[in-house]
């Protein structure tokens, strides 16, 4: 006879995607959780301000875009009429395009910055229950930093410690009879 536990197959690490100060963790250990239930929040007032700060810079890359292409049209104009230059028709063509590719990099930096506002809750992905809480109200946690372990519903599994004297008594497809004290 040997003792053992019983435990959920899967048991999942939560944690956020983005550093910050936990401000409520409402999943407790014991506590039921469903798929989307709020384990934990982080203040997002930084992440909101990086939103506003990337919201700014793709004004002002649309404003950039606008002023080259402005630019580029003139000087094909002028190209056109034989007063200025395939160097400065060229130059701003160039211009034009990296004003483009510049909106670009700051609507996908807007992008992500309104992403990580939504990475300041921390969902549950799957039911199961709370086993172990690793954070408090208050603390600082980092990136990937467990918060919360949550065992899965569905499959459990039987762990035993079997002494090293005894290993050699068991036996591949043995039957195991299970006893719940």
């Amino acid at each position: 006879r040997l003792a053992g536990t019983i435990r959920a197959r899967t048991e999942t690490d939560l944690g956020f995607r983005v550093g910050g100060k936990l401000t409520t963790r409402p999943a407790e250990v014991g506590v039921l959780v469903a798929v989307g239930d709020v384990v934990a929040t982080l203040d997002a007032t930084d992440l909101k301000l990086n939103v506003i700060a990337a919201e700014a810079n793709v004004e002002a890359a649309r404003a950039r875009v606008e002023v080259a292409k402005d630019q580029l049209s003139r000087a094909a104009a002028l190209q056109a009429k034989g007063h200025v230059a395939k160097a400065v028709f060229d130059r701003a063509e160039l211009d034009a395009t990296q004003a483009t590719r510049a909106l670009e990099a700051a609507e996908a930096q807007a992008t992500q910055a309104r992403n990580q506002t939504q990475y300041a809750t921390l969902i549950a992905d799957a039911d199961g229950i709370v086993t172990r809480v690793a954070a408090e109200p208050g603390q600082v946690v980092a990136a990937g930093s467990p918060v919360a372990v949550i065992a899965r519903d569905g499959d459990k599994e039987v762990v035993v410690a079997v002494p090293e004297t005894e290993i050699g008594a068991l036996s591949t497809g043995q039957t195991v009879g299970v006893r719940l004290y």
